[in-house]
């Protein structure tokens, strides 16, 4: 028995070795789209809120825009720091063309977008904008908080200030 015990532990402090470090609580890198709605309609479930106590935070996108890149770093600090509380979801929902789809992985990268990424490839962006937000015009970034019944839109780059400050009002309500 003994015997055995000695053989194992060798290959025990092999396969340790050569597995992947983490650290404690640090949210993983994937840099990839969990998935992408050819319609608004099949993304539409992701806009109903599950509940009644979770803050929900959409962060509508694109590679393309130079306001979204201002953002995006703010959005990513505050994805990290919620990442694994269970009352504040982010979703990140790019809007580029399928033609452009192929630059995301790299894009989110650069800007070190861990979160979940969507991307929303629907072309009738004039159908569906104003139902997402009525006072929505489609501008980018637009970042838009949900709990419950209660909702905020932002048609412009917010700062890390401010994305929190909009938590804590959504918190109180």
């Amino acid at each position: 028995m003994s015997r055995l015990f000695w053989s194992i532990i060798p290959f025990l402090v092999f396969i340790s070795a050569c597995s992947p470090k983490t650290n404690e609580g640090a949210k993983p890198a994937m840099y990839t789209v969990s998935q992408v709605y050819d319609s608004y309609e099949d993304f539409l479930p992701r806009l109903e809120t599950q509940d009644d106590e979770t803050i929900y935070i959409y962060n509508f996108f694109a590679t393309w825009c130079t306001q979204c890149r201002k953002e995006l770093p703010h959005m990513s600090k505050l994805d990290r720091k919620y990442w694994n509380v269970p009352n504040v979801k982010v979703l990140f929902v790019n809007l580029d063309s399928d033609k452009r789809q192929r630059l995301l992985p790299e894009y989110l990268k650069k800007y070190d977008i861990r979160g979940e990424v969507v991307s929303l490839t629907d072309p009738r962006q004039e159908e569906w904008i104003s139902r997402i937000h009525p006072g929505w015009n489609g501008s980018l970034p637009g970042t838009m908080y949900l709990k419950g019944k209660h909702k905020k839109f932002y048609s412009y780059p917010l700062t890390y200030p401010e994305l929190e400050r909009n938590i804590d009002f959504m918190r109180a309500k």
